[in-house]
């Protein structure tokens, strides 16, 4: 059951209750029949999976997405991959044989295959000011973490020790008390990062400086929910050079916030404008030349299916969605075994279509103490 689960964490495309139902949601087992007793053996549905998911990739493509995703998810020997660890204890089997100790599981990520937008920004629009809207408290429990976690994000109980709280959600009513909104499709054109002195422009009209202490938060709703619009402003704000000090992702959402008795608004703040006096670091943007010319691990944070269609040579796959929980993302020890193939000791590059989602599995890796960077798949896919 245990191997099951930590496959299933890999595929990063399940949600349902029970573990035939996850699995038989993705390669069309029915759950209602026999398959679903105690004797159905997931591993072994996977095995036999063949080219059922064939119709995902090209044509003349016949994937075994059994093999795809034990090869990528844990670098498994049978297809001749060779991607250890340097660290004999930073193996996948190693992890694997920790949690089987301890007990502890990895739950299976959230669905989440949406591609990543590329509508035109929507324009701020503020709504008048009306009453606070307060939600019962209903036993909310804020997540242990763990010193280090806390360095980049912020708990809900904290959240009054900012200068600037930022929602960066795209088609939102509902807000903390004082937030400034930025919606995170400002930050691109056409599907592509503006330039730096226009993202510091937005940042400035927005009321944000460089020596601003910043609370990002905001829900990606094309992803179907998730925090990598807040990871993916929190990225941005770094790549301008502010301050790691000054600025943190909230731990949690609004519907966390409400959860937690906290009150939300229908509208938002409009600070004074400031001057947002940027210094690029070039060295968080991974560009094409770049990776060409190697030295880098390639993680690919777009679903399986899209990794098994095509992807850039040399990649591995770890669904955005597979650093979540929840909504929320994982805890150290759970993102070490997810983040067990990849070595510290070389930088890692992080894609997706437009970087948004690439931005959640990037702030994961940073987390836990990596060399990480950013890029697209319209960057990398130049060649």
């Amino acid at each position: 059951m245990g191997a099951a689960l930590f496959v299933l964490a890999a595929l990063a495309h399940v949600t349902q209750a029970s573990e035939c139902g996850d699995l038989g949601h993705y390669i069309g087992v029915n759950c209602s029949s026999s398959s679903s007793g105690s004797d159905w053996d997931p591993m072994a549905e996977l095995d036999n999976m063949g080219t059922s998911k064939a119709d995902q990739a090209p044509p003349d493509t016949k994937t075994n997405w059994a093999k795809v995703s034990r090869h990528y998810r844990w670098n498994e020997s049978d297809l001749g991959s060779d991607n250890s660890s340097s660290e004999a204890t930073n193996s996948p089997q190693a992890a694997r044989a920790a949690l089987a100790g301890t007990g502890t599981s990895v739950e299976p990520p959230a669905n989440q295959s949406i591609s990543e937008p590329v509508s035109p920004p929507v324009s701020k629009i503020v709504s008048p000011p009306v009453s606070k809207i307060v939600s019962e408290p209903v036993s909310y429990i804020e997540p242990k973490r763990s010193s280090s976690f806390y360095t980049m994000t912020a708990p809900i109980s904290n959240a009054s020790q900012y200068d600037v709280i930022l929602d960066v959600s795209d088609g939102v009513s509902k807000f903390i008390p004082g937030a400034e909104h930025i919606d995170y499709l400002d930050f691109q054109n056409n599907s592509t990062l503006r330039p730096t002195s226009e993202l510091a422009k937005i940042l400035g009209n927005a009321g944000i400086s460089r020596n601003s202490n910043v609370l990002i938060y905001g829900e990606c709703k094309p992803c179907g929910g998730g925090p990598a619009v807040s990871t993916y402003a929190y990225w941005i704000m770094r790549y301008l050079g502010h301050d790691p000090a000054k600025i943190r992702v909230l731990d949690g959402g609004i519907a966390n916030w409400a959860e937690a008795g906290q009150p939300v608004v229908n509208e938002t703040q409009i600070r004074p404008k400031a001057d947002y006096t940027f210094e690029q670091k070039p060295e968080l943007l991974a560009t094409y030349e770049e990776v060409k010319s190697g030295g880098f691990q390639l993680v690919d944070a777009r679903s399986l299916q899209e990794f098994g269609a095509e992807s850039i040579p040399g990649s591995i796959n770890i669904p955005y969605d597979s650093v979540m929980t929840n909504g929320r993302i994982k805890d150290e020890a759970k993102l070490k075994v997810l983040f067990s193939g990849i070595r510290k000791d070389k930088p890692v590059v992080v894609y997706t279509t437009t970087g948004v989602k690439a931005s959640l599995v990037w702030f994961a890796l940073e987390i836990m103490g990596y060399d990480a960077r950013l890029s697209t798949w319209q960057e990398l896919a130049k060649a």
